[in-house]
């Protein structure tokens, strides 16, 4: 085992009376044998923790407390404790804190035991607890699920009570009151009303002397409790089952599915009618929060579309909001291209001071295995610890021997593999710059219908921030893109932006990604098999889409250049006659 000499360590004792009177395990006795520990693997103790009477059952102790806030100060570097159960006695808090000090690089060492974390042996151990606990915490959630189950079997109802219902011993029966209002909210939406103006109805009556909400409105309408039926796993992690004829039955099912139908029919209408590109994302310049849409028709039948802030009234033309927004992303994406590209695979480091660590940590190992031979013959340690520890420090002399060899081979071929990492890096981003290009040129986003565009900004934003000066011009303030999307945000909006179908004079056009020579041929040949094709190419530095004739195009493909300064390809595809 590798010791870290002046390594800063906690002790922690810890002793409850019980403990002391059966077992004799006393803080001094503790004490004394963690010092003794401490100064043969020469730890610098930067502090003792002394719990006296205090029990393990949870980690609400004052020194022990005090002890974590200074691993998450970096004061120690690992806790050493007599035995494990003097930190805890729960496997779940021992997962807990083992995963805490591995978050602030902290080990753990038990004396008693011969646990140390910052050994493989050592980790393996506390590993292996972790899985009894998680096994544990699965048996529990499942016996618990089962009982769920057979308690929803039986009618018993878990959860917040629905309007119309009440409880009696763990099942529900019919309230008649309420019962009326839901039956009423059922008939109400099938004669057409809609979930606001039912709201609106009921706070004017002032119905069963309560706030109705057209949330509140809208989870009856979806509730197949009021079917009879129960639905298990809707907050758990299992698929959801459902028992019917369960609970006592408000509505009948055929009129449950014809709500349904009718509310998903109104979504349609209600995406269909009212599409913005930047739904739910757009802040209100003034008083900062989310604007919703809305929108109008002028005399000659032209749709306008808005951002309105139901807070202080603003509202915005969405066009006025999208010029900018293309103008900030291109500038920002380009960015992004080069920088998205720092992912890639380098070996560009310092492997000469990695081999001078090491080689540092071989005269270590040899220095602590002549202080341990040394220890034997002054009679310090007994044969058998000794023979343990020289065991390891072979071990570990030959890993490091074998590491340095490996990294004296990698800095006798770093000169090449640099030279092709860089290569290709220069190629990628060659590739993406063209593409970037390409989109920026063709304005290939104006191309984009409105349910394309609010795809990509719904994909990779999560928020707009804008002004808007005394002119009353719109400028973006920030953006917020969506985290998970975040990662090569440069190359993959382009992508997405440049692989969908553009319409073009009133027709639907592929406008694909790049390709080589090779690559279009081998697709032309296959497409040839259905289709009569007509294979035009057009080299420049780039064309003007909107000047080709449409009438038969259905694809465009640009062609991957050989030379950086050769213009551009293009493979223009239509149907034959």
């Amino acid at each position: 085992m590798l010791y870290d000499e002046y390594l800063n360590v906690g002790l922690y004792l810890r002793v409850s009376t019980e403990d002391q009177s059966r077992f004799g395990h006393s803080l001094d006795e503790q004490d004394e044998r963690l010092k003794d520990l401490c100064k043969f693997k020469r730890y610098n103790i930067y502090k003792i923790y002394r719990e006296e009477g205090v029990s393990a059952k949870n980690m609400d102790r004052p020194k022990f407390q005090e002890m974590l806030e200074d691993v998450r100060q970096g004061k120690i570097k690992k806790i050493v404790v007599f035995k494990l159960d003097r930190l805890t006695r729960s496997i779940k808090d021992l997962e807990e804190i083992c995963t805490f000090l591995e978050e602030y690089d902290c080990s753990l060492e038990s004396m008693c035991e011969d646990i140390n974390t910052a050994t493989a042996n050592g980790k393996f151990f506390i590993r292996m607890l972790t899985i009894l606990a998680q096994l544990e915490i699965e048996r529990t959630s499942e016996r618990t699920k089962i009982g769920l189950i057979g308690a929803a079997k039986k009618g018993h109802f878990a959860g917040h009570l629905p309007i119309g219902y009440e409880r009696e011993d763990k099942k529900l029966i019919i309230n008649p009151l309420e019962a009326d209002v839901i039956k009423r909210i059922f008939r109400m939406y099938l004669d057409g009303s809609s979930v606001c103006s039912i709201c609106k109805i009921f706070n004017e009556e002032n119905v069963l002397n309560r706030k109705w909400k057209t949330t509140s409105i809208d989870y009856i309408l979806s509730n197949q409790t009021y079917t009879g039926s129960i639905v298990y796993g809707k907050s758990v992690d299992i698929e959801s089952q459902i028992f019917d004829d369960v609970v006592p039955v408000i509505i009948d099912k055929t009129t449950f599915k014809m709500v349904q139908k009718r509310k998903e029919k109104n979504l349609k209408n209600y995406h269909r009618k009212l599409t913005y590109i930047f739904m739910q994302k757009v802040r209100c310049p003034h008083c900062g929060k989310i604007m919703g849409g809305s929108s109008s028709t002028s005399k000659n039948k032209t749709k306008h579309t808005y951002y309105l802030c139901a807070n202080c009234k603003s509202r915005i033309n969405e066009n006025r909001i999208e010029k900018p927004l293309i103008k900030f992303l291109n500038d920002m994406l380009d960015f992004f291209l080069i920088v998205d590209n720092s992912y890639k695979t380098t070996i560009n480091k310092d492997i000469e001071l990695e081999i001078n660590s090491y080689i540092k940590l071989e005269k270590n190992i040899e220095e602590k295995t002549t202080r341990i031979k040394t220890a034997f013959i002054e009679g310090k340690i007994e044969t058998d610890i000794l023979q343990k520890e020289l065991k390891e420090l072979e071990e570990d002399l030959k890993i490091t021997k074998n590491k340095i060899k490996e990294l004296e081979n990698i800095k006798t071929s770093l000169e090449y593999k640099q030279d092709i990492e860089t290569i290709f890096n220069l190629k990628e981003i060659e590739k993406m710059r063209l593409k970037s290009t390409y989109v920026k040129e063709q304005n290939t986003w104006n191309l984009l219908t409105i349910e394309q565009k609010q795809y990509l900004i719904n994909k990779y934003i999560d928020e707009i921030e804008i002004n808007i000066d005394e002119n009353h011009n719109v400028s973006i303030v920030n953006i917020i893109f969506n985290k998970n999307e975040i990662e090569n945000i440069g190359y993959m909006f382009r992508n997405d932006c440049f692989d969908m179908i553009v319409n073009i004079n009133e027709r639907d056009i592929i406008l694909s990604n790049y390709k080589n020579e090779e690559e279009i041929n081998s697709y032309l040949t296959n497409l040839r098999n259905f289709y009569n094709i007509k294979e035009t190419i057009i080299q420049a530095d780039y064309i003007d889409i909107n000047d080709l004739n449409t009438d038969d195009v259905i694809q465009i493909i640009p062609q991957k250049r050989n030379m950086k300064f050769e213009k551009n390809k293009y493979t223009i595809l239509q149907i034959g006659a």
